[in-house]
């Protein structure tokens, strides 16, 4: 795609901000006390690692079918569905004791995510223009992800009155504002504009996107690094809960920490993407992912999760401003949320297997020597891979051209 197919974009309006905002609100919460929850309820290393790897396969692998049917017949719809089903999901997990309970309905929570997922990404394209694509997906994404921060700071101050043991109710009044502002981005997304689908109602030919050399060597990395960030997944709940015994105050302050970080982040690397390229800023995004297993690993006080989550909110902006900018750039619009939800897929597999790698080696490899041996094994395994497969992204094409570079100074 060329500067010369720059489009006129739509401008931002409240309820698009909102609908982000509330979006980032309930998957902050949601993402980051669910896990917490199952080592309450009495999840072993095996079922997390089957949890985090279904969670991201149904997360995923159906974004093909929706990101298709999105191209076809326009995003509000699917982003509605999505986040009001999402909401009624999360409801019930609130009342879940058991892991075999929570299982099933984590997979149905994300399946309803999925319709979402590539809907809004491909949403928030039209409200860019090529040459200034990097700086205006920051600003919406740095505004959305206020919400995040916003539901981090209401949990810490609601959990420092609760009672120092970690219990499954430590975790309701989360989860129930979780659904609730799950349900509020599913009614305002239906007050924000969008462009209408594109004229062309070809059939669903992935052999089409597939022939994108571009695209392609995009996604085998993204395969390779997937695998290796995902084994990393399951083993971090068990550190914060069982190792270092933390509170959920805690747990809501160092992700407030991360939250900033991320959304500060975005506001300046947006713009910094239109000048330099998309990327120094993925290779920079991977790489820097690595800190955190490594301090998860020989961490012995909750300052040092406190650490890694920094680094990781920093990781994370970088990840959430250039993915999609990136994606974005490569795709016709005809195929905008296909490209989106094919990549999608792609990682979602990947993490699918990476957490079920690491279950089975921590279970049946890394057991001798106690849990927290086979865990912290784990946990440098995934580190060691991160990165060397994290280099591997300066292999990836450039999608911002000179004259559009130019333009943005």
């Amino acid at each position: 795609m060329s500067e010369d197919a720059e489009e006129r974009p739509l401008l931002p309006s409240k309820p698009l901000f909102g609908t982000g905002v509330a979006q980032s609100f309930s998957d902050s919460l949601s993402q980051r006390f669910i896990s917490l929850l199952a080592v309450a309820i009495g999840i072993s290393v095996g079922q997390m690692s089957y949890l985090r790897a279904a969670q991201s396969l149904s997360r995923n692998i159906l974004q093909l079918l929706w990101g298709r049917m999105v191209d076809r017949h326009g995003k509000r719809a699917f982003i509605a569905a999505g986040r009001l089903l999402n909401g009624a999901i999360l409801a019930l997990i609130i009342f879940v004791r058991a892991p075999a309970w929570l299982i099933p309905l984590v997979i149905g929570a994300s399946i309803c995510t999925s319709m979402a997922m590539p809907a809004w990404s491909s949403l928030l394209g039209d409200y860019t223009a090529y040459s200034t694509r990097g700086a205006s997906l920051g600003r919406i994404n740095a505004v959305s992800q206020a919400g995040g921060l916003a539901s981090m700071i209401i949990a810490f101050a609601i959990s420092l009155n609760q009672p120092d043991e970690i219990t499954p109710e430590s975790f309701r009044l989360v989860l129930d504002m979780a659904a609730a502002m799950s349900i509020l981005s599913g009614i305002l997304i239906l007050f924000t504009a969008e462009k209408p689908p594109a004229q062309e109602r070809s059939r669903m030919d992935l052999s089409r996107v597939f022939r994108d050399p571009r695209l392609r060597r995009y996604l085998l990395f993204n395969t390779l690094y997937g695998v290796s960030m995902s084994m990393a997944w399951p083993l971090y709940p068990f550190i914060t809960v069982e190792k270092l015994a933390m509170k959920v105050w805690q747990v809501a302050a160092y992700s407030i920490c991360a939250a900033a970080f991320s959304s500060i982040s975005q506001r300046y690397i947006g713009p910094l993407m239109d000048r330099i390229g998309r990327r120094p800023v993925i290779v920079f995004s991977r790489l820097v992912m690595t800190a955190a297993p490594l301090v998860y690993a020989f961490a012995t006080s909750w300052i040092h999760i406190f650490l890694a989550e920094t680094i990781l909110g920093i990781g994370m902006g970088a990840w959430m401003s250039s993915g999609p900018t990136y994606i974005i750039d490569l795709a016709p619009r005809e195929l905008r949320a296909t490209y989106l939800a094919t990549n999608s897929a792609v990682f979602g597999v990947s993490a699918f297997l990476g957490s079920l790698a690491s279950g089975f080696l921590i279970e049946n490899l890394f057991a001798a020597g106690g849990s927290f041996r086979g865990i912290n094994l784990g946990l440098l395994i995934s580190a060691a891979l991160r990165f060397s497969t994290g280099l591997l992204y300066f292999r990836v094409y450039e999608t911002f051209s000179k004259q559009a570079r130019q333009r943005s100074t």
